[in-house]
């Protein structure tokens, strides 16, 4: 009997009040109680930025732009105002000395530990590609420049593909380069740009 009590017990407990979720809990109402301080300071501000002080304004001059009914309204609300404003900041400093108390955890050193080295492999990754931009060529430029090595390289590889119509096919390379030489380069033209499908 006692074992049914207890297990209809565990199933009428819903699983987000098991006490292994107590640390997330405990963090989340310290983020809500955050951002509804966040959201009062911007009310605040934005009230305070579009409202208009209308009795400190009118008091100077002696006019009074509405009846003494709405005047004291008004003051009664900026009391409430600043009422709720010195408990804020009450509250604001508590919070304060909350955090100044707070305990460094495993899971904090760990966070940290975990934070510096996605720094570094971040920082790693930026060098690499620097270096690739710099070792980057335009398609404008020759990457290997024509040495005697490589010119007798195509000359044995011209002798061993077209044997002996090999002089035949180096006059008529060499004409055609000389007449795109004659008619395209002196225009200078744009090369199409080799770009790396990897960024």
């Amino acid at each position: 009997m006692a074992v049914v009590k207890a297990s209809t017990s565990k199933a009428t407990r819903p699983w987000y009040s098991h006490p292994v979720y107590a640390r997330y809990w405990q963090h989340y109402h310290q983020a809500m109680a955050w951002m509804q301080s966040h959201h009062n300071a911007y009310r605040k501000a934005a009230e305070s930025c579009f409202s208009l002080p209308y009795s400190s304004h009118f008091r100077g001059s002696g006019q009074h732009p509405h009846s003494s009914s709405r005047i004291q309204a008004s003051t009664r609300e900026d009391q409430a105002l600043s009422k709720e404003e010195e408990m804020e900041t009450e509250s604001d400093a508590e919070v304060a000395c909350d955090l100044s108390n707070m305990e460094i955890t495993e899971e904090l050193r760990q966070y940290f530990a975990e934070t510096k080295g996605h720094r570094e492999e971040l920082r790693r990754r930026q060098q690499l590609d620097a270096e690739r931009l710099d070792s980057y060529v335009n398609a404008d430029h020759d990457l290997y420049c024509n040495t005697r090595g490589s010119v007798r390289r195509r000359q044995a590889e011209m002798k061993r593909l077209y044997w002996d119509s090999t002089a035949k096919i180096q006059a008529m390379e060499a004409t055609v380069q000389l007449s795109f030489d004659k008619h395209c380069d002196p225009k200078q033209p744009n090369y199409w740009p080799v770009i790396h499908l990897t960024f």
